[in-house]
């Protein structure tokens, strides 16, 4: 089987993409994470060495079925540690500040809902974006591949901010974050995490104040 294919297997579809292996399944959401290329400033690199190094020493004092299942959550770990950096740092570009940047951005995950996926939250911040879909099933039974998803987000809006900016080259970073939600339970965390986002980088004071932030009108909590 060829890059980014999708095999059916258990009503399970499995692909790669740039060499990471992915999971999806039916009428399961998914969480995804994309950013603006940039260098981490180093402050950012020192502290998630930091961290990690206290993580992995943290290893040292558990059994070894402690350790075995915390290893399990090392990956999801990492990514909160960096979002949680990024989205609070001053070092790193606001270039997705700007209205019309968030009007293109917003325009792109909307384009396909319904069609290659449903849309159900997402929230763009100054320097990445957050986003929760529900892969539809197309033809053969199969769902359209994530990594294709991904790759005509950041083409379309690429193209259209570099003309608003007037500025050329790459905008975004190759790799994408995705992250399988396997239950309601999840999903709610997923949503409130998405939502919650530029309130914890003190951006605003309530959710629905952030004017990246949109979620599906059945999803959305009351105030």
């Amino acid at each position: 089987m060829g890059k980014n294919t999708i095999a059916v297997d258990n009503f399970k579809y499995f692909y790669h993409s740039r060499s990471l292996p992915h999971l999806f399944d039916i009428n399961k959401p998914v969480f995804i994470t994309f950013r603006l290329k940039f260098s981490l400033p180093k402050s950012i690199e020192s502290e998630l060495l930091n961290r990690k190094r206290e993580w992995n020493d943290s290893l040292k004092t558990l059994s070894s079925g402690e350790r075995e299942s915390k290893l399990k959550s090392k990956d999801n770990q990492l990514f909160l540690w960096f979002d949680e950096l990024i989205a609070g740092s001053v070092e790193t570009p606001d270039l997705l500040n700007d209205n019309r940047c968030i009007e293109i951005i917003s325009h792109a995950l909307h384009y396909h809902d319904n069609v290659r996926y449903q849309l159900l939250a997402f929230c763009i911040m100054p320097n990445h974006v957050h986003v929760i879909i529900n892969p539809l099933l197309q033809d053969k039974a199969i769902i359209f591949p994530i990594s294709h998803i991904t790759y005509t987000w950041k083409k379309y809006s690429a193209t259209q901010i570099n003309k608003h900016m007037q500025m050329k080259g790459s905008l975004w970073q190759s790799e994408s974050y995705d992250h399988l939600i396997r239950d309601q339970k999840e999903l709610f965390h997923y949503q409130e995490y998405v939502m919650e986002n530029p309130v914890k980088a003190g951006l605003v004071s309530k959710w629905y104040e952030w004017k990246g932030t949109w979620v599906k009108e059945e999803l959305k909590p009351d105030e």
